[in-house]
């Protein structure tokens, strides 16, 4: 499959090879590229000649001379750090100057705000924005992840690993501020949609974060958590331009448990029994023995010599099943070809895109099994996008965008309830558990049993190698359809000048169907006598299935009707005036579980500005929700903005350190209508079965369920945004943006409920009585230069901190004795919980019998009685009894308070480099439980366990990173201040290294350009977590890991 892509590649590119051009009549055209605010001429402007492969530079005076064989010329002048131009000469002009604008000085410059686009100087809300150029530097496969750290207040974690076909991220927009729906609202092309997973970057022209009232006030009840807008490209006037992109990756995982072997394993398990107080060791010296040396007693000379040895290696193994499990590299391979350009009446873009990721599961082949269980995930993106002007004032457009994408994994039907996530954690879990000594993981032949039958561990469920080949697969096959058809007309010729309409129907629909074959297989024990090395096999399960065809399926569409009005005239010159009013309609539709609803409203905007300095603007959304009681639907949420732009001033005129300053402010309100799963909150949810009281009633009877509130409304955001945009020397722009945000409404549970009243307190009405506040500030910096007329420089960094504050959640007070009376209130949603660890010995250990005694004689423990070695809690309230009382804060909230992203380009002739780091800070989660703790299963150990406390290593001054092991759950495994751990990180997200080839070599071949490129994402981590096996972006500690890559790749245009 992949060996036929690259062929067909290659074809396309030699038949495009060798294509030619017929000549014409040569013209010269030359001038000179100054600055418009210095005057200082430019080196090193790109001079193009639009539609064709003919351009130049401009020399370090500024000046270019070109030849073209084209009668009707158009000039694109292109810059770092500078708005493009476009020239078009007159019949016979030889001659042209231009003055470039400064990017952050450019009135041109047009940024998507919600249901239009504004003049980047008016604009007036918090709004950032990040174009494709610096998206295609990832070789992530969604875009979620490549947004990471590149807009201020945008937080995006992979939270869930990188799973094929499973590999989303969790967002946030300037953190959260409830605790119900969080994510922002994400529209692709002007409709909400949420495929922001599965979109390609290739046919993405910008993205742009909506942050404060002003800029979300118009998408009403769904506004609060911030707004997404994902922008299309399209087609231009001009010659076709066909661009091809070619990368291929090998992935591993950024973090990996290191190899115990057997003996380390029997050690430390032995060490464990120890410090529990058992005197026998689970494995003797002897058995040691003889898995240091399995040949241990055999005689080489006897002619049975070769067959013992197997049998004695299988015995007494010394496995790495995780990395027999586990491919240390996988493939990744993404190949996208798209065309654009048009004519005065229709343009087009064009977009084909092709991804593999190969998982990185060692399953046995598809040959052997007949059936294919790895991981594995295919994804076809399509997009058409297409502008045809049915006279010049009346335009419709047509976008299309669809992807289909199929995922493989092993079969999950017995495992996990068929969730497909859990099943996949299980497996990776047992594949760095179980243990080196376990002989397996199938039956060998001479002991009665059928040779490659399923080995089980014996102390799981099941056997992680029947997990991932020999119960079936799972075979997912996901599809996406989203259309958009409109129509703007342009009124004004028709009524009066700047007036425009616009209607536009989408019709969205998703489908997934899923074939899973399920089969069972005998299961056996292998029971090895470390006496008399005798090697036997106990059935375990004797059932056995052929492998069972099973297909299910399940749909979901969406309508969107929008029609709008717009209007924008400037009077005298200097009197700006916009507006739009918008009426817009969602209806979803499912044929599976979830239940449709529609959102129904008007967004509105009036906007004013005088003489570029002094602005103003209204938004206004009136929006209805079926998520709750027909006469509780329906909102108004209004907010105001205003903007200076002091350099537009006369004072300011010609300084040439401030060449842009702008202040802003807005106030509004929006609301937030995500609820949760729950649909009819405002009803009463009542059943027949056995009557209220249970087994003693006869017959039918009804069972009160949850009890409904028509009261129940959405959540209100009341936000506050002060902001200063201002450049420096024209190199240099600085935003920053400082929010307040008081979130309330929130929709709760009642916590305060005496138990005693008659109705369980899971059923008891849900009420808007929540509150949160949330703060922060942002700031946004880039620089752009060009030293000299072959050496370039771009930094752009982004920092955005947020601190929420829970105001009120209904939960009970707790007595003056409790150390802290609240957990929720004052303090940040997802605040850790637990105890603290008295240091005040040096170590936090309890490193002798003694000390341990005196300890105990005036303390004790309420959840167990603790060890040597074991960890010392702090008795905060001073009553001689560490319990639930003492629980104290630890650490930072689970959603991080600090955002960050930098980057470095440099550019030096043909080569470019570029590097992006991105990080989150205070930010903290437990990580307890499996694949931290040591007495899971019969000892589930990995290298940090080898420096437990012991008493000789706290006698020899030995470095010390775990508490006294143990095989059972002691007083040190449960929340606190050692495995609530810091997960503020650092990465380095994206590398690149590339060089443009000569475009006078190219042209020869009929190339436009083409560039060779090597990259890397996720290379480099720095963080502050305790165990060197965890990954701070992944929540799960036994989840499918993070994945780093290795990027080689190649872009022409033709």
């Amino acid at each position: 499959m992949r060996d036929l892509n690259f062929r067909c590649l290659f074809a396309v590119v030699c038949c495009l090879f060798v294509c030619s051009g017929t000549a014409y009549a040569q013209k010269v055209i030359s001038g000179t590229v100054t600055d418009s605010l210095s005057g200082a001429t430019l080196p090193g402007v790109s001079v193009n000649v639009r539609g064709t492969l003919e351009g130049v530079s401009t020399d370090i005076d500024g000046n270019f001379e070109l030849q073209t064989e084209q009668e009707e010329v158009v000039l694109v002048f292109s810059y770092i750090g500078y708005a493009e131009k476009q020239v078009t000469l007159s019949e016979g002009q030889s001659t042209v100057n231009v003055q470039l604008t400064s990017s952050s000085e450019s009135l041109d410059q047009v940024v998507v705000v919600g249901y239009g686009q504004q003049k980047k100087i008016s604009v007036t809300g918090a709004v950032s924005s990040v174009q494709t150029e610096e998206l295609r530097q990832s070789s992530s496969a969604t875009l979620a992840s490549a947004l990471a750290g590149r807009l201020p207040g945008l937080t995006s974690i992979q939270s869930g690993g990188g799973q094929p076909g499973r590999d989303d991220a969790t967002m946030y927009l300037r953190g959260a501020a409830t605790t119900n729906g969080q994510n922002p609202l994400i529209l692709i092309d002007g409709v909400p949609r949420d495929n922001i997973r599965t979109i390609d970057a290739s046919e993405v022209a910008s993205v742009t974060v909506l942050k404060d009232a002003s800029a979300t006030a118009v998408f009403g009840v769904r506004g609060a958590n911030g707004v997404i807008l994902i922008t299309t490209k399209r087609g231009e006037k001009g010659k076709t331009e066909l661009n091809i992109s070619l990368d291929q990756s090998y992935a591993s995982f950024t973090r990996e448990p290191e190899r115990l072997h057997s003996l380390e394993y029997m050690a430390l398990r032995n060490e464990a029994a120890l410090n529990d107080g058992i005197t026998t060791p689970p494995f003797s010296e002897e058995v040691m023995a003889k898995y240091a040396n399995p040949l241990l007693g055999l005689d080489p000379n006897d002619p049975d010599y070769e067959e013992k040895a197997r049998i004695r290696r299988y015995m007494y193994p010394d496995h790495d099943y995780y990395r027999e499990y586990i491919d240390r590299y996988t493939p990744q391979t993404r190949i996208n070809v798209n065309a654009s350009g048009g004519t005065d009446k229709v343009s087009f873009f064009v977009n084909a895109a092709f991804l593999h990721q190969g998982g990185n599961l060692n399953t046995e082949p598809e040959s052997e099994l007949g059936y294919d269980p790895s991981s594995w995930m295919n994804r076809y993106n399509f997009r058409a996008n297409l502008d045809y002007n049915i006279t010049p004032r009346l335009k419709s457009f047509l976008n299309l965008g669809s992807y289909i994408e199929q995922v493989n994994m092993p079969a999950a039907w017995l495992y996990g309830g068929g969730d497909t996530n859990w099943m996949m954690r299980d497996l990776l879990y047992q594949a760095q558990t179980i243990l080196p000594i376990t002989p397996g993981p199938t039956t060998i032949e001479g002991f009665g049993v059928e040779p490659g039958q399923i080995v089980d561990p014996g102390y799981m469920d099941r056997s992680a190698f029947e997990i991932m080949n020999r119960m079936g697969y799972r075979n997912e096959l996901r599809s996406n359809l989203n259309s958009t058809l409109g129509l703007e007309w342009d009124l004004s010729g028709a009524i009066t000048p700047g007036l425009s309409v616009k209607g536009m129907i989408s019709y969205d629909s998703k489908a997934t169907t899923a074939m899973q074959g399920e089969k069972s297989e005998r299961l056996y024990l292998a029971q090895v006598n470390y006496e008399t090395d005798e090697l036997s096999y106990a059935t375990k399960r004797s059932d056995e299935r052929l492998l069972t065809l099973v297909k299910g399926a399940d749909s979901r569409y969406n309508i969107n009707l929008q029609a709008s009005a717009n209007y924008a005239r400037t009077f005298n010159e200097k009197h700006d005036v916009g507006g739009m009013i918008l009426f817009q309609r969602d209806n979803w539709e499912t044929t599976a579980g979830e239940i449709p609803f529609n959102v129904v409203g008007i967004a509105a905007r009036a906007t004013y500005g005088y003489d570029n300095r002094y602005l103003a603007e209204v938004n206004i959304g009136y929006n209805g929700s079926e998520q709750f009681a027909p006469d509780k639907r329906f909102g108004f949420f209004p907010a105001v903005s205003a903007g200076w732009v002091i350099s537009n001033e006369e004072f300011m005129a010609g300084n040439p350190i401030i060449t842009s300053l702008k202040l802003r402010a807005s106030y509004g309100k929006v609301g937030n209508d995500k609820m949760g799963n729950a649909r009819f909150l405002y009803q009463d949810n009542i059943t027949m079965g056995g009557g209220p009281l249970g087994s003693l009633s006869r017959g039918q009877g009804v069972n009160q369920g949850l009890l409904g509130n028509p009261a129940i409304t959405w959540e209100v955001a009341e936000k506050q945004n002060y902001g200063i945009d201002m450049s420096l020397f024209q190199d240099l722009t600085i935003a920053v943006d400082y929010f307040v945000e008081n979130r309330s409404k929130i929709l709760i549970s009642r916590n305060t409920v005496p138990e005693f009243q008659g109705v369980p307190l899971g059923n008891i009405p849900k009420v808007n009585w929540g509150i949160v506040d949330n703060s922060g500030f942002e700031i946004e910096l880039s620089y752009n230069k060009m030293l000299n007329k072959d050496l370039s420089l771009q930094v752009n960094g982004n920092y955005g901190y947020n601190h929420n504050t829970v105001k009120f959640m209904d939960e009970p007070i707790r007595n003056d004795a409790y150390a802290y009376r609240y957990r929720n209130t004052g303090y940040s949603l997802g605040q850790a919980w637990g105890y603290k660890i008295d240091y005040s010995n040096g170590n936090g250990y309890f490193n002798s019998q003694e000390e341990l005694d005196a300890y105990l004689a005036n303390t004790e423990y309420g959840f167990g009685t603790p060890r040597v070695g074991d960890f010392i809690y702090q008795d905060l309230t001073g009553d001689g009894v560490v319990n639930d009382m003492d629980i104290a804060p630890i650490g930072y909230s689970n959603i991080p308070r600090e955002t960050y992203g930098f980057a470095l380009s440099l550019g030096y002739k043909a080569f470019d480099f570029s590097a992006f780091f991105q990080g989150v800070g205070k930010y903290s989660s437990n990580y307890g439980a499996q694949g931290v703790y040591e007495y899971i299963i019969q000892g589930t150990y990995f290298d940090y366990h080898k420096s437990a406390w012991t008493p000789e290593r706290y006698q020899n001054g030995e470095e010390i990173t775990y508490p006294a092991l143990s095989t059972h759950s002691t007083t040190n495994h449960t929340a606190n201040d050692f495995f609530i751990m810091n997960r503020s990180y650092l990465r380095l997200r994206n590398i690149e290294l590339a060089y443009t080839v000569s475009a006078d070599l190219l042209k020869k071949v009929g190339v436009r350009s083409m560039r060779i490129y090597a990259g890397g994402q996720n290379l480099f981590t720095w963080d502050k977590l305790r165990m060197g096996h965890l990954d701070p972006e992944n929540n799960d500690p036994i989840g499918y890991p993070v994945t780093k890559m290795m990027t080689f790749g190649i872009n022409a245009s033709f």
